[in-house]
């Protein structure tokens, strides 16, 4: 292994090592929906033009000794965060898009995010949300995607609470980075 390893784990147990450009660009994209929707109180804005990545393999992000435990924390979060702005996208008939990912791809998203082990309660708090957002996603019909009107019923639900806890660690990230 060489010093800055860093690998995600795929559900077949196998790693794929990931490299500094890989890494680099994750956190662009992360930091760029940070920026974006810090304080939106309805809607969030994630163009699926740029943001195409796996997003939910990053959750079992990991490395060697050189990869720091904040490190991983940052990464898996915003993650996270990622996949949880993804589900109010796809979730929002009228004003969202539902292109953020490919219902094809909700299972294996949701096998991700089930294998996710929280370290912190609001990772706890995120994944809840994520995987109540990605049940109601895998849930819905394209008869519904085409019902602008269409509200499941556990949209108020999954909505109550998603913003306060996304703006709380985009805070806390920009707080500890002020203080540094």
């Amino acid at each position: 292994m060489k010093d800055g390893y860093q690998f995600i784990t795929q559900p077949d147990g196998t790693s794929r090592e990931i490299d500094w450009e890989e890494l680099n660009q994750l956190k662009k994209d992360i930091l760029w929906l940070y920026d974006e929707n810090f304080g939106e109180k309805y809607g969030v804005f994630v163009p699926e033009y740029s943001f195409r990545s796996n997003y939910w393999e990053y959750l079992t992000l990991n490395g060697d000794k050189w990869f720091q435990e904040d490190e991983k924390a940052f990464y898996r979060t915003g993650c996270l965060i990622i996949l949880l702005y993804f589900c109010i996208e796809y979730i929002d008939i009228e004003a969202g898009n539902q292109r953020v990912f490919e219902r094809s791809t909700l299972p294996e998203i949701i096998s991700y995010v089930n294998g996710f082990q929280p370290n912190t309660e609001i990772e706890k708090s995120i994944k809840e949300k994520v995987l109540l957002g990605l049940e109601i996603s895998l849930s819905m019909t394209p008869e519904n995607l085409r019902d602008s009107d269409f509200e499941h019923e556990r949209t108020a639900e999954f909505y109550n609470g998603s913003h306060e806890l996304t703006d709380r660690v985009i805070r806390k990230y920009y707080e500890e980075i002020l203080r540094k």
